[in-house]
């Protein structure tokens, strides 16, 4: 019983953060109840956006930034995660559904979640790692919403202007971004 009125309150949850999703005028009660990722955050080393990576041109899905690894990781919504395994791209990753948003962690080196698994925005669900296709430990952060990729520093800017109680535009869907990353279950990039 008690874990059915969870999952009961969970969607309650969800749904509000849908609703609040759906107000293109105040989107500032998701933002104040969502959690910043990387502990030991110093800076960006790759933004979001069409990049050069060993001489060629590609769309990076997410956002990175270096940690120590094994720095704790904490889920940025409340949700449940959908896929917690590994890719020879992505190394050991997690994805997390909360409501019309997807945020997917890349490179993980360990990970405290299952498929399955419903977590809150600030629980540790993984650590820092370098594993897939990586060039140093950090966390590759990968958000959609309705399934269409978002840049993960303007929801960072956004979750700012919030706790700071200060107007927040709305985040959108980032435009212009390629077909195969805009289908790909998976970030592209590492």
């Amino acid at each position: 019983m008690k874990k059915f009125l969870s999952i009961c309150l969970l969607g309650l949850l969800l749904d509000n953060m849908t609703i609040a999703l759906a107000d293109d005028n105040d989107q500032q009660p998701l933002w104040r109840q969502v959690s910043f990722p990387l502990e030991k955050f110093t800076r960006y080393s790759s933004r979001f956006g069409w990049r050069k990576m060993g001489g060629q041109k590609e769309f990076h899905s997410g956002l990175d930034m270096p940690a120590p690894s094994g720095s704790p990781l904490r889920a940025w919504a409340s949700g449940q995660v959908v896929s917690a395994s590994y890719d020879n791209r992505c190394g050991k990753h997690i994805t997390v559904v909360s409501g019309d948003w997807r945020s997917t962690f890349c490179h993980m080196s360990a990970l405290v979640v299952q498929t399955g698994q419903l977590v809150e925005a600030g629980q540790i669900v993984g650590a820092v790692g370098s594993t897939g296709r990586s060039t140093g430990p950090h966390l590759h952060w990968t958000l959609r919403y309705q399934s269409r990729l978002v840049n993960p520093e303007l929801v960072i800017q956004a979750m700012q202007l919030a706790w700071q109680g200060q107007s927040v535009p709305v985040v959108s869907p980032a435009e212009e971004v390629p077909d195969d990353a805009q289908n790909s279950l998976l970030p592209i990039g590492p």
